[in-house]
């Protein structure tokens, strides 16, 4: 063991100056738009060079018993992907106002999320996991090559501390990582195939590379901590905008990191059409330079850093997947009895989530999500929706709709299915007129 005694921050449920989920889904919408669209030779070459420079290899950081291995291949098979945004203070990512390394040291997993894509690529779920959620964090081994003793009932965002051993560099990211994906492995019962870790301090450059986002804010918005001042309406947001919207908390919901998760979901549906409107076929400049700022905001396992390697797949899933198909889920929580604070996973609702990415299934029934359109949509019941209107597609696993559904009902989470049609309507609505019309 380390001779060191490191205790990671205790960060509260209400915690401001946090990014959220925002910043890992970029990596991976990143990804999508680099495999679907990089056509030319030049591009392939040259984001596979830069990729191969943001490899991160755990191979030296696996216990026996405790992790799986990455495959080199995705053909024919199920998919998950680990993406990880630390909170990190280390250089640049000291200089976004969301304070510098003395006053948050260490390096920790402050944003975690599952990208699950079926094996047939027509379906997409995204669980995030709340980072104060209280898990089990395995032994995991560091760089001296000590390992630390397992803990239980730990907030899961330290799991990355104590991977990386309070360690705060480039090189204490591969012993990090290591130990967030043994202990998600530990905690969903699935393997995670690959992953990428976002470094924040890019999010702004990414944003701007993009072009900025048009995106609806509902209501008027004054934040002084996320520095953010903006009237309800149709605004593009530029990098800067963005990233104060994904920090803002004050006067939105009830403050807390799960309901800017619901908010954050919004955006991110929001870039998947700033993306598709893009047409980087006939602009190679623009990819490129996108390209570029996002690269350098990431690390990547091995086998997602060959940019040629996994084009087929990623077309695949980008050319059958639909936007009602992608799926944004926050692993069901709840607050336990002894601390307001922090949270513990509801069960057998996120069981019944984790058991269906592991059999390559739909969600359970009840489970609520927003689909890439924005909507915020409630997975109805296979049996009592054949008397009412059809679900939303993907919704239901039409393969075991005639399956009993009692041990995969998540209907004690969610709100009623009588919703969905209306949420649907509204964010329809709300995609025809945002941005406008002559813009």
């Amino acid at each position: 063991m380390s001779n060191v005694n490191l205790r990671p921050i205790q960060h509260s449920a209400v915690n401001f100056g946090r990014f959220g989920l925002l910043r890992y889904t970029l990596a991976i919408l990143m990804v999508g738009v680099l495999f679907a669209t990089s056509t030319a030779c030049f591009l392939y070459a040259k984001i596979s060079s830069d990729f191969a420079d943001r490899v991160v290899d755990i191979g030296d950081y696996q216990i026996d018993g405790n992790a799986q291995a990455t495959p080199d291949s995705f053909d024919g098979r199920a998919l998950n992907i680990l993406v990880v945004g630390t909170d990190s203070r280390n250089g640049d990512s000291g200089d976004v106002g969301a304070g510098d390394e003395e006053e948050v040291p260490g390096l920790r997993n402050d944003s975690t999320m599952v990208i699950h894509v079926s094996a047939d690529r027509s379906r997409v779920q995204v669980v995030s996991i709340p980072r104060d959620t209280l898990v089990d964090i395995p032994a995991c081994k560091h760089r001296d090559g000590s390992t630390s003793e397992p803990i239980e009932e730990e907030m899961f965002n330290n799991s990355m501390f104590y991977g990386a051993d309070g360690g705060n560099t480039d090189a204490d990211i591969a012993p990090g990582i290591a130990c967030v994906k043994s202990t998600i492995e530990n905690m969903s019962g699935m393997m995670i195939d690959s992953f990428m870790v976002v470094n924040f301090a890019g999010f702004i450059k990414m944003i701007n590379a993009l072009g900025g986002i048009w995106f609806n804010i509902p209501d008027r918005i004054e934040d002084e901590s996320a520095q953010l001042y903006i009237d309800a309406g149709c605004w593009k947001l530029d990098g800067t905008q963005s990233l104060a919207y994904m920090r803002s908390r004050k006067g939105q919901g009830d403050g807390s990191d799960i309901s800017r998760i619901g908010r954050q979901q919004q955006l991110i549906s929001a870039m998947l059409r700033e993306l598709q409107a893009k047409d980087y076929v006939t602009d190679s400049g623009a990819l490129l330079t996108f390209l570029q700022a996002a690269i350098q905001a990431v690390n990547v396992s091995s086998n997602l850093g060959d940019a040629s390697a996994d084009t087929n797949l990623l077309l695949k899933v980008l050319s059958k997947t639909d936007r009602t198909s992608i799926q944004f889920v926050t692993m069901p929580v709840e607050e336990p009895y002894w601390d307001p604070n922090r949270r513990i996973a509801a069960e057998p609702m996120a069981r019944n989530v984790w058991t269906a990415l592991k059999q390559d299934k739909a969600l359970p029934v009840g489970t609520t999500y927003t689909d890439g359109n924005g909507a915020q949509l409630v997975v109805p019941d296979p049996k009592a929706a054949q008397a009412t209107p059809s679900p939303t597609p993907a919704a239901v696993d039409t393969q075991n709709a005639d399956q009993p559904q009692s041990t995969t009902d998540n209907t004690a989470q969610s709100a009623s299915v009588e919703n969905n049609a209306a949420n649907e309507a509204a964010a329809q609505k709300n995609a025809a007129t945002c941005p406008p019309k002559d813009k």
